[in-house]
């Protein structure tokens, strides 16, 4: 970010402060926002969901409108919506690599960690390279849930080797190894994790940017 971007997040921050009720209902916000949609997503995502509807009620074979609206859901934070769709459209292509990948991550944001475990693993056995290996991340998230450690850190290395390239893949690497009682591969993943974002570019580091913050935290606390 440039200086005039800290320059106005500053005037906003002093703004907010200056209003206790406006900062509560920061916070309050900031809580729910695993639960409440992002804006900006419900206002652009309208319009596509009646259409995918009504293509979906004149062709119910139609698995691609059935896979769009669910990738809605799943932005929306509708992640039971969004399984419903991708069973349906399994049931018609049961070995697609990308189905496959959707239902691990609704599954998973539905709270079925060990539903979603199946789809993923089943996705990179078609298909090694679909979505550039997020079916490890979320399979390393979904093992994080239930405690499986040593399987997570498998996950994420896996998913790493694939994408080299994400902050959040070192980050989570680094997290999974320390709670597997790997305390210097963990800062080691870590300190890979500062170094990445130092490397990537510009576009890149303004996403990653959240997890570049996570780190920092990691490192002062963990």
């Amino acid at each position: 970010m440039g200086y005039w971007t800290y320059y106005l997040l500053f005037i906003l921050a002093s703004y907010v402060l200056a209003r206790p009720p406006l900062l509560v209902g920061v916070l309050v916000f900031f809580l729910l926002r695993r639960f409440i949609p992002d804006p900006v997503v419900y206002l652009r995502t309208v319009g596509r969901i009646s259409r995918l509807r009504r293509e979906i009620e004149a062709n119910p074979s139609n698995v691609t409108a059935r896979r769009d609206l669910a990738m809605i859901y799943l932005e929306r934070l509708r992640p039971g919506r969004a399984a419903e769709l991708l069973e349906e459209a399994r049931a018609r292509f049961p070995d697609d690599p990308e189905l496959l990948y959707l239902s691990g991550v609704a599954y998973r944001k539905k709270g079925k960690a060990e539903a979603a475990l199946g789809p993923l693993v089943r996705a990179v056995e078609i298909d090694p390279r679909v979505r550039l290996g997020e079916p490890y991340l979320i399979a390393g998230d979904a093992l994080m849930d239930l405690g499986r450690y040593a399987e997570a850190v498998d996950a994420y290395e896996r998913y790493t080797g694939a994408c080299s390239s994400s902050v959040e893949g070192h980050v989570k690497l680094s997290r999974a190894l320390r709670e597997a009682g790997e305390p210097q591969e963990s800062r080691d993943a870590l300190d890979t994790a500062f170094k990445t974002f130092r490397q990537i570019p510009g576009y890149k580091r303004r996403r990653e940017l959240g997890w570049y913050l996570r780190a920092q935290l990691d490192r002062a606390f963990g």
